[in-house]
């Protein structure tokens, strides 16, 4: 049973992975070409960008092991197997402080902005904040969708049953 738990974790870490890793290149690609069109150079900025030379290496492995921890985390809280009787706001609501946390720690390791300014900072917690509401209002209307197909799944099945 343990053995079905962990291969059940690691397949699901493997696809959640996938799918974070990929929205996150393209988000950042999406950003840097907005910030490339202004004519901006945001080296002084962010270690992130740097125009006209496209994601370095380092950068795509630092959201290669960004994107696995959010993973980790939403698998934790999201995944049948493991997840215990918690509130899906709940569990969102500690997704949200475990994706600003570990952002928050690669940021300051990986000098993602400057650490002294605030302005910075509060651009990335808002950043964070609207990317966080964006998949949260995503994901409880993937639910409402998937609620209303099973429920018309379980209404054609007890006619039939009938």
């Amino acid at each position: 049973m343990i053995k079905k738990i962990i291969a059940a974790f690691t397949i699901e870490l493997a696809r959640r992975f996938t799918v974070i890793f990929s929205l996150t290149i393209i988000a950042m690609s999406i950003t840097g070409m907005i910030i490339g069109f202004k004519g901006q150079d945001m080296r002084d900025v962010s270690t992130l960008f740097f125009i006209n030379n496209g994601l370095r290496y380092n950068t795509i492995t630092q959201l290669a092991g960004f994107s696995l921890i959010l993973a980790f985390f939403f698998v934790l809280l999201f995944s049948e197997y493991i997840q215990t009787k918690i509130n899906i706001i709940f569990r969102c609501i500690l997704l949200f402080l475990a994706a600003l946390v570990t952002a928050s720690i690669f940021a300051i390791i990986f000098n993602w902005f400057p650490h002294d300014s605030i302005k910075e900072w509060i651009n990335f917690v808002l950043c964070t904040i609207l990317c966080f509401v964006i998949c949260f209002a995503l994901t409880l209307l993937k639910l409402k969708l998937e609620g209303k197909k099973y429920a018309k799944l379980l209404a054609d099945y007890k006619a039939k049953r009938n």
